[in-house]
C-alpha cells in the first residue's frame, strides 16, 4: 500500500502525473478468516503446543464449486483451547480499486461484500465440512459471527506489471521511477505471496539491469 499511497497522493496533492492504471486492479489476495470451536475437546483439541506461524495449510484448488487454499493459523495460547483458526486464500474475482482522498488525507479503498461474497460462501462451505470430518462448531465469537471478511494479511495489486509498468516493473510514461512490490500482482496469487513477490522482484531487477535502465 505504500507504493500507490506515494503515488497516489502524489498526483493528487502535487499533481505528479501517473497512468490511468495506477489504483486499480487491486485485491486482497482473498484473505478471508474463520474459525473453529469445539474441536475435539475430549481426544486431544488442537494441542497446547502451537507455532506461532502457519506450519500447514489445505489446498482445495481442484474443487470447481469452492476453489481456495486454507492456512492453517496456530492459536498459541500456552493451552489447549480447542479452538482452530484458518486464514482462507480465494480468487478475487471483482477486483477492487484504491484513490487517494484529499479531505481525510488517506487512501480510500473502493471494496464491499459484493467483493467477498464468494469468499464468506467457501469459509462457510469449508468450516461445515471440517465439522463433519472431526466435530466442531463455527467460533461465533471471533470476528464478525465467525467470519472475517474485513481482513487483509496480503494487499496485492493496484500498480499491476504490464498495465500501470512495463513488463519489468518501470513504470509508464517516467523515467528512473520503478516498482518492485506486491503492487505488481493483480489482486490474488492464491497462497502467501512473500516467495512470489520475491521472485517477481528479482526478474525484473535482472531484465532491468539487462536493459541497462541503471547505467
Amino acid at each position: 500500500m505504500g507504493t500507490l499511497k506515494i503515488l497516489l497522493q502524489s498526483n493528487a496533492v502535487n499533481k505528479f502525473p501517473i497512468h490511468e492504471e495506477i489504483g486499480k486492479n487491486w485485491g486482497n489476495n482473498g484473505n478471508f478468516m474463520t474459525g473453529r470451536n469445539w474441536v475435539k475437546p475430549l481426544s486431544g483439541g488442537t494441542g497446547a503446543k502451537q507455532s506461532t506461524i502457519p506450519v500447514g495449510g489445505i489446498d482445495n484448488w481442484e474443487d470447481k464449486e469452492h476453489p481456495f487454499f486454507t492456512e492453517i493459523a496456530p492459536l498459541p495460547m500456552g493451552m489447549d483451547v480447542a479452538t482452530a483458526l484458518y486464514l482462507l486464500i480465494n480468487r478475487v474475482d471483482k477486483k477492487g480499486e484504491v484513490s487517494y482522498d484529499t479531505t481525510t488525507k488517506k487512501l480510500s479503498l473502493n471494496w464491499d461484500q459484493s467483493h467477498t461474497a464468494k469468499m464468506r460462501e467457501n469459509a462457510n462451505y469449508f468450516i461445515k465440512k471440517m465439522n463433519r470430518a472431526n466435530g466442531g462448531t463455527r467460533s461465533h465469537f471471533l470476528f464478525n459471527n465467525g467470519f472475517g471478511a474485513d481482513v487483509c494479511y496480503h494487499p496485492l495489486g493496484g500498480c499491476v506489471l504490464g498495465k500501470a509498468t512495463n513488463d519489468y516493473g518501470k513504470l509508464k510514461d517516467h523515467d528512473n521511477l520503478y516498482v518492485l512490490d506486491g503492487s505488481l500482482i493483480p489482486g490474488t496469487i492464491g497462497v502467501n505471496p512473500f516467495v512470489t513477490i520475491t521472485a517477481i522482484a528479482e526478474y525484473c531487477i535482472e531484465n532491468l539491469i539487462r536493459q541497462n535502465e541503471f547505467a
